[in-house]
């Protein structure tokens, strides 16, 4: 992994284009952190969680993860990089909001469509910032979201394992978290 290929640092990983795959990221642990929360390693039991639980072609709102990959960094996790339509580097929920470039009608669709998503499949969205999730151009003028941080949980704990193992625990969860997004969506829309 080269300094060229870095598309993002976040709290605790820095994300790259996979230098032989441009279609894959990699998520490694920034290596100058002492403590960490071991995300990878929480995003790739959740992982393994859902793809036990459901089938992977159904799961269209969270990019795939491909699994465990090493580096000159140390172990990465491989994930889905999430492309528009054209090939050009899907850009953030925040962006689109920020510069208002949805429409009303398209922001609902797509809001519900999430929305119905998570509920659905019973998927944790615990980390619902509006960086966490790409608005995909899937043509001209057609949009997805798809989630590609803050699945599952932020720290190992007895939370994450009574959400996996209970449907009203994570229904309540998901409900909470939802109530957090939407907050965040309509600050990034009134940001200026």
């Amino acid at each position: 992994l080269k300094d060229d290929l870095l598309l993002a640092k976040g709290g605790e990983r820095f994300c790259f284009v996979h230098p032989e795959d441009k279609l894959k990221i990699i998520k490694i642990l920034n290596p100058e952190l002492k403590k960490h929360n071991q995300q990878n390693q929480l995003e790739y039991d959740y992982y393994q969680f859902l793809y036990s639980n459901y089938n992977v072609d159904d799961l269209l709102n969270i990019a795939r993860c491909y699994g465990w990959v090493n580096t000159n960094y140390g172990q990465g996790l491989m994930f889905q990089r999430i492309l528009d339509y054209d090939g050009e580097q899907s850009k953030h929920l925040r962006y689109y909001l920020r510069n208002n470039l949805l429409s009303k009608q398209q922001e609902e669709y797509l809001l519900n469509d999430l929305k119905y998503f998570l509920e659905k499949n019973l998927i944790l969205f615990i980390d619902v910032s509006t960086v966490n999730l790409f608005c995909k151009r899937i043509s001209e003028k057609d949009y997805k979201l798809v989630i590609f941080d803050g699945l599952g949980a932020r720290r190992k704990g007895i939370k994450l394992t009574f959400y996996m193992k209970s449907k009203l625990f994570s229904k309540y969860k998901i409900k909470k978290q939802w109530k957090k997004f939407l907050l965040n969506c309509a600050k990034d829309k009134s940001y200026q």
